[in-house]
């Protein structure tokens, strides 16, 4: 354990300087929701244990002792004709620790290929996976660490690049108080062949916390989100440039049979807003039905006017 804190100093201390925001980055799909619960709350929630396998997406350290044997399947229609989608499984190797894993694949459509002279040649396709290997352990009281590596292949038309990073999670979840706290440090990590020769790229990197509390006596959970800590985004708009960094996101029955989730991205609703005609950019909605070891989840997030990507999942405990 003190060598898996000793690699988290060392990898925030390399990273924080040139940690960037959306845009700014390669390997942008790194920061996409990969799980229906996630997404229906606005985004990466590393505070919220849903109990699911899904739950690694968001915080590796989520993956608890709990779980057996447990494989989810996500897919999501994005805009245009984007589309991707995940595996992800995970299972109990000794009483503390979680063993789990995910392959991604995001497919952005075909593309009309021209010369300089608008000429068409054919058609080209971009396309992009991941392989995720994860495990979480037990230490201390309430506290919970885990660890991801990702893989990461990426072709544009002729044009080729992989890459290697992880993500760290710590949780610490009171359970008396039904309250939960998360920091996560996401995407830390390189390029390992760059799409063109000297044109090395910064990932995604995103320092995140969390927490979560559910009522006493209702049945709501609320959590808070500040994600992009190791950059902040302050500008001469003090306000709307400090919430960017936030979202809120809530529960209606979060650990029944049927649970309802809302949230609102800051920083999507600012970023994708264009006038009154699309008012909800950033909003996002869904549902989780679970029936005995089996569970379906739907999310919509709005996007922009007329464009929304619809994302469900699938679990199943297998054993």
């Amino acid at each position: 354990m003190k060598f898996l804190f000793t690699i988290i100093l060392f990898v925030l201390t390399l990273k924080t300087s040139s940690a960037q925001l959306g845009g700014e980055s390669v390997f942008p799909f790194l920061n996409l929701n990969m799980s229906s619960n996630y997404a229906a709350l606005g985004g990466y929630i590393p505070s919220v244990d849903i109990k699911g396998t899904n739950s690694l997406t968001s915080n590796p350290a989520l993956i608890d002792s709990l779980d057996n044997l447990t494989v989810a399947l996500n897919y999501t229609s994005y805009v245009s004709d984007i589309k991707y989608g995940t595996a992800v499984f995970s299972g109990k190797i000794c009483s503390k620790t979680m063993l789990s894993g995910y392959v991604e694949f995001f497919d952005y459509g075909d593309f009309l290929l021209t010369d300089e002279a608008a000429n068409e040649l054919g058609n080209f396709t971009c396309k992009d996976h991941v392989f995720a290997i994860s495990s979480s352990r037990e230490f201390l009281k309430n506290f919970r660490a885990g660890v991801t590596m990702k893989t990461i292949f990426s072709k544009m038309e002729t044009y080729k690049s992989n890459g290697l990073c992880f993500d760290f999670g710590l949780l610490y979840d009171l359970k008396n108080q039904k309250i939960t706290f998360a920091l996560t440090a996401m995407n830390l990590g390189f390029q390992i062949k760059t799409y063109t020769e000297n044109t090395r790229e910064k990932l995604p990197s995103d320092l995140r916390f969390a927490i979560s509390k559910t009522l006493e006596h209702a049945p709501l959970r609320f959590s808070l989100t500040a994600h992009n800590l190791q950059k902040p985004k302050l500008d001469d708009d003090f306000l709307t440039s400090f919430a960017d960094h936030f979202i809120i996101s809530a529960e209606i029955f979060p650990e029944k049979a049927v649970s309802l989730k809302g949230g609102f991205n800051f920083l999507a609703h600012n970023d994708l807003y264009i006038s009154e005609m699309s008012p909800f950019p950033g909003f996002s909605i869904g549902i989780d039905v679970r029936i005995k070891r089996f569970s379906i989840q739907y999310s919509r997030q709005c996007i922009a006017f007329g464009a929304a990507s619809n994302m469900i999942s699938a679990e199943v405990i297998m054993r």
